[in-house]
């Protein structure tokens, strides 16, 4: 609106003008949201109003068997990259047949177009009796590198998980994550921040903050028992909030246990989806 507009409009037209002009700028590009669910959920979750899915790396990725596909949504990422049995630390760690089986999953992502793989496999990573923290960690930066690199001639990017400590002994906080990314110090290896975790842990929402810049992911779901959100009535506020200051605009899934997945689906995406309009769509 020029000058000569503005003066010549009518007082109510020019107020209304401003109000939405200044909703404009109130206004911040959410985090689209997603589920972490089968090829078998897949009609069930696009009902339910989610924008991805995150399936599990051997039943997409790796399974030949038909009834795999997924059609219905886009696949923003693939979870549990690792099984058990593949040691990432300590005296059983075999690097190089980790990196024959991380070829085969980076290979099938780019030919699915899944551009992250979330690195989390408590149990593979899980440092054994008797070996140190520090063996640990050199061991795994060391095998971080080296997955980076042979993921990133495909396109990839590894987003590394923090888990709580029920679940595995190794990087159990976000800031844990935080530090192995930043040793790691590779341009597609980043952080899934997983809220439910960090939950778990009583980490407060200013980690997120901290750990800004390597954030490429985020999975959520309530603390108690790993329920959706609008089971609980958990309030996510405080995080999605520290999401919000450091612009972040990726994705966010929803991994959860679910009891009910149609019914839950649409509560859990309705609640999320309230939560973050409440916070970007404001200050």
């Amino acid at each position: 609106m020029t000058t000569s507009m503005y003066l010549s409009t009518p007082a109510w037209l020019t107020i209304i003008f401003s109000m939405f002009t200044f909703l404009g700028y109130c206004q911040h590009p959410r985090p689209t949201v997603g589920v972490c669910a089968s090829a078998a959920q897949q009609e069930e979750a696009q009902r339910a109003g989610f924008d991805f899915m995150v399936p599990g790396v051997s039943p997409y990725l790796l399974a030949a068997a038909d009834g795999n596909e997924i059609h219905a949504l886009p696949v923003y990422a693939c979870n549990v990259f690792l099984p058990a049995k593949a040691k990432c630390v300590g005296p059983e760690a075999n690097a190089e047949a980790l990196m024959a089986y991380a070829d085969t999953v980076f290979r099938r992502a780019q030919q699915l177009n899944v551009p992250i793989i979330i690195f989390g496999s408590g149990a593979a990573r899980r440092i054994p009796d008797g070996y140190s923290l520090n063996q640990a960690t050199e061991q795994f930066v060391t095998l971080c590198r080296k997955l980076a690199d042979r993921a990133a001639t495909y396109g990839v990017k590894i987003a590394l998980e923090n888990l709580n400590s029920e679940e595995t002994n190794f990087i159990t906080t976000l800031e844990e994550a935080r530090l192995i990314c930043e040793q790691v110090n590779r341009p597609n290896f980043g952080i899934n921040a997983d809220i439910y975790h960090m939950l778990k842990e009583r980490e407060p929402a200013t980690q997120l903050q901290k750990a800004g810049k390597h954030i490429v992911h985020c999975d959520i779901a309530e603390p108690e028992s790993r329920t959706p959100p609008g089971v609980e009535g958990t309030d996510f506020t405080a995080y999605l909030e520290a999401l919000k200051a450091i612009g972040y605009q990726g994705g966010i899934g929803v991994e959860a246990r679910w009891t009910d997945f149609p019914s839950q689906a649409t509560t859990a995406y309705e609640t999320l989806t309230r939560q973050l309009d409440a916070v970007y769509r404001t200050h």
